[in-house]
């Protein structure tokens, strides 16, 4: 069974108009909910292999602070341009290439993606995934290249406001 968190990057800063997008840093908010999000995945579902991040600042920066509160080396976090402004192909691809050692991996991506991908499998619909909202996805493909809507469920659907 391969484990998938699909994590939306915590919240971001509007105040400084000047940035552009893919460099937008967190907010206060995001600093806050990012830490509390990464401690309910350690407990609920345990260490991930991989961590896999968008590039842009905020969804890097949510990734990095799971890192730090995970305890995982630097290796275990893969940044990956391609998930900046991915659609949802574009983010199974980027599944299908995590490392077969890897049985439990995270990626950190920006929504209507999130939200998009999340629907694609079984479950409840999801109106929105919040920012820092985690889903937990289990597959029973052998290898991350065949993970699909097909052998892949959803198991559990996560976001601050449930902890803070």
């Amino acid at each position: 069974m391969l484990k998938l968190g699909l994590v939306r990057h915590a919240k971001s800063s509007w105040s400084s108009p000047q940035l552009i997008d893919h460099d937008r840093p967190l907010n206060n908010r995001g600093v806050r909910d990012a830490p509390v999000m990464a401690k309910q995945v350690l407990k609920l579902f345990g260490v991930p292999d991989l961590l896999v991040s968008s590039t842009a600042k905020r969804a890097l920066t949510t990734a990095k602070v799971f890192k730090k509160e995970m305890k995982l080396t630097d290796d275990k976090l893969e940044e990956i341009a391609e998930l900046y402004h991915a659609s949802i192909e574009d983010t199974m691809e980027v599944i299908s290439e995590i490392q077969e050692d890897a049985k439990f991996a995270m990626i950190f991506g920006h929504n209507p993606t999130m939200t998009y991908l999340a629907n694609s499998f079984p479950g409840d619909m999801i109106d929105n995934v919040p920012t820092c909202g985690v889903l937990l996805l289990e597959s029973s493909a052998s290898s991350w290249d065949n993970v699909n809507v097909s052998n892949t469920k959803r198991l559990d659907f996560i976001y601050p406001k449930m902890y803070v």
